[in-house]
């Protein structure tokens, strides 16, 4: 199966996505990135997925504009709508979607709940497997026609 047929809980980063409540400030938001080794974070309102805030939202719409990470909420600087898929989309409409949006995190929710991201780092990733089985598949089928001209002489 082509890579881009599959759905993208296939191939979505496993592990619990880290979320933020819209209402706390961005010094903390900043804090969980750094500790938990993360570019972006969702942010929820009462536990719905409402935004998403990156390192990039923190630099450009706090650090360069001068606002204190400590007064600003993340509410207030969030990228929002949310963008996002289900489960059951497959990974080529992911691809339509984060190039469309100029995105590279993509939440996947289910029943307002996050159950994953896909990043572009999982899409090469996946794209370099998929080459790494041709790779091997092209390999074998070589030897085989090596053993078969052996045999022929």
């Amino acid at each position: 199966m082509s890579m881009l047929m599959k759905r993208v809980t296939e191939i979505m980063s496993e592990g619990p996505v880290d979320v933020v409540e819209k209402g706390l400030n961005v010094f903390y938001a900043a804090n969980v990135m750094r500790e938990r080794a993360r570019g972006s974070l969702v942010v929820v309102d009462d536990g719905k997925p409402v935004g998403i805030v990156t390192e990039r939202d923190i630099v450009r719409r706090v650090v360069a504009e001068g606002r204190s990470p400590s007064a600003t909420k993340v509410g207030d600087i969030m990228s929002t709508p949310l963008i996002s898929v289900g489960p059951e989309a497959t990974v080529a409409a992911a691809v339509r979607i984060m190039y469309e949006n100029g995105i590279r995190r993509l939440p996947v929710v289910e029943n307002d709940r996050v159950v994953g991201m896909l990043t572009v780092t999982d899409l090469a990733r996946a794209m370099y497997r998929e080459r790494e089985k041709r790779d091997e598949i092209l390999a074998a089928m070589a030897r085989f026609r090596e053993l078969e001209e052996l045999a022929k002489k």
